[in-house]
């Protein structure tokens, strides 16, 4: 385990619960902007647009999933630690 401290367990905690409500709230938006983008493509016929699309499904989500799977992985690296800590104080480790 890294070397670590904390002096206010609390702010941590609502740190790694902000960053697990953010990537909640970033997978409905990519959720629902791909849906929309699928949909525009029944109705419009462009040369633009099938690149933007290709671009959204290729590269764009590729990106969204690595950023959402780092902020998951963090926010539950926050919530050990937190448990971590408070049970290192209630022992009076530290």
């Amino acid at each position: 385990m890294a070397d670590s401290s904390m002096t206010n367990i609390s702010v941590v905690e609502s740190f790694g619960k902000n960053l697990e409500n953010i990537n909640q709230q970033m997978n409905q938006i990519f959720a629902k902007m791909k849906q929309q983008t699928h949909d525009v493509g029944n109705y419009w016929k462009d040369d633009m647009y099938d690149k933007f699309r290709q671009d959204f499904d290729q590269d764009i989500l590729k990106h969204a999933q690595e950023i959402s799977m780092k902020l998951e992985l963090f926010s539950k690296y926050v919530e050990r630690q937190c448990q971590f800590h408070r049970m290192a104080q209630q022992n009076k480790y530290y």
